[in-house]
């Protein structure tokens, strides 16, 4: 039986953003009586759509308390040199969890708590050390967002996240991840009970309705009639963003595309679109998590252009824009991965094709839109999709697993 008003402490690493998942997550322990203790890394971002009765605890220090010396020097380097730096770095086994450990076991409020959350890999050591140093009675939670040491090709960088995840993960009485893959996955690496799965639904309240169309150019300096293909989220490396530029150059007025948001790579992509002369991709700034659906919901198409052959992390994907599209009814475009198939496919919600090259992309595109002025996605399939996937579904599920853990 859950604990009347328990004590949760809830560890967040993600130093760009608060994640949305991690805001869901907490505002459902917070609704449903328990009292949350949200500490996290310095963020970029502020905690939009955070419950006002979690405390959310975020040191008023310099990032660099987070980051060894050497790491912010690396960061300084070019690329190419970087890169080298990176993996000399993992290969010395001088990675940043001791950093963030530091950063939690200093900040962490000195008294008992009944569960720590720890949101990601980067967090795990830090609760693991604070449960043992305060709170033995504590019930360990690991929520893996991610197939953690399979976000870079570099085996260097692997193994020394590996070794951490599999000195960590045992001691865990609870072990959550965001698909059916990656929980597999997370069983057979480290020998553990396969984990639960939460996804990572669209959890943000508030009634939307889509900006008009008007306004949704206006956004991106565009015009044009063409339909509108969305992609929202980090203009980063390993996204296959270049090859999904390059496509529109051979859509032939077919359709236009959007990317929502921005990253390392946007100057890269605005030089391909400027020497191949691609007039049909344009550019916008973030929104506000409150406006997201809006924009989303104003697309005829969304596309997830990912590949999975290099990098493992990627090919057992289910990215917070799969989840959007669905919230807003927008038919997806995606890649052949495992778990886009089987939500995508599963759910008759879009398609999936190859997309390894331009030309396979642009005729993915061609293909999608055509299914979709055909009716093939269906208003029907769309709101099953919903349904199933829904945050208020998704959160029973977590605070049930919460309660037979006892607190």
């Amino acid at each position: 039986m859950m604990q009347t008003g328990a004590h949760i402490l809830v560890l967040s690493a993600h130093d760009s953003h608060l994640d949305r998942r991690i805001v869901a997550e907490a505002n459902a322990l917070a609704a449903s009586g328990r009292h949350v203790t949200l500490l996290s890394v310095p963020t970029g971002l502020a905690p939009e759509g955070l419950d006002g009765r979690i405390r959310l605890i975020v040191a008023k220090s310099d990032q660099s308390e987070c980051v060894s010396p050497a790491k912010r020097a690396a960061r300084r380097l070019p690329a190419p040199l970087r890169t080298l730096a990176q993996a000399a770095w993992y290969r010395w086994g001088a990675g940043p969890s001791p950093y963030n450990t530091g950063y939690f076991r200093r900040n962490a409020p000195a008294e008992r708590f009944d569960a720590i959350h720890c949101h990601d890999l980067k967090t795990l050591p830090a609760g693991s050390e604070i449960r043992a140093a305060s709170c033995r009675a504590a019930k360990l939670i690991y929520d893996s967002h991610e197939l953690f040491p399979f976000q870079s090709a570099s085996r260097a960088f692997q193994r020394y996240w590996m070794r951490i995840e599999r000195r960590h993960i045992a001691q865990a009485d609870l072990v959550i991840t965001v698909n059916e893959s990656i929980a597999s996955e997370l069983a057979r690496l480290y020998g553990v009970t396969k984990p639960h799965v939460l996804y990572n639904s669209y959890g943000a309240g508030g009634a939307w309705e889509a900006v008009a169309k008007e306004a949704f150019l206006r956004h991106f300096h565009a015009q044009g009639r063409e339909p509108r293909i969305l992609f929202q989220g980090g203009l980063a490396a390993g996204r296959n963003l270049a090859n999904l530029v390059r496509a529109f150059g051979r859509l032939e007025g077919r359709a236009r595309l959007f990317l929502l948001g921005a990253g390392p790579k946007e100057a890269a992509l605005r030089r391909i679109c400027g020497r191949a002369r691609i007039g049909a991709v344009h550019f916008g700034p973030w929104v506000e998590q409150s406006r997201l659906l809006s924009f989303v919901a104003a697309a005829h198409l969304g596309v997830i252009p990912y590949l999975g052959d290099r990098i493992l992390n990627n090919r057992y994907c289910t990215p917070n824009k799969l989840f959007e599209f669905i919230e807003a009814g927008v038919p997806v475009c995606g890649s052949d991965l495992p778990e886009l198939r089987r939500i995508i496919r599963g759910f008759g919600v879009g398609e999936v094709y190859p997309m390894r090259t331009p030309d396979q992309i642009a005729a993915a595109l061609s293909d999608c839109l055509s299914r979709r002025e055909s009716g093939k996605f269906t208003k029907e399939a769309s709101g099953a999709a919903r349904a199933e996937l829904s945050w208020s579904k998704q959160a029973e599920r977590f605070l049930r697993w919460y309660g037979q853990l006892g607190v």
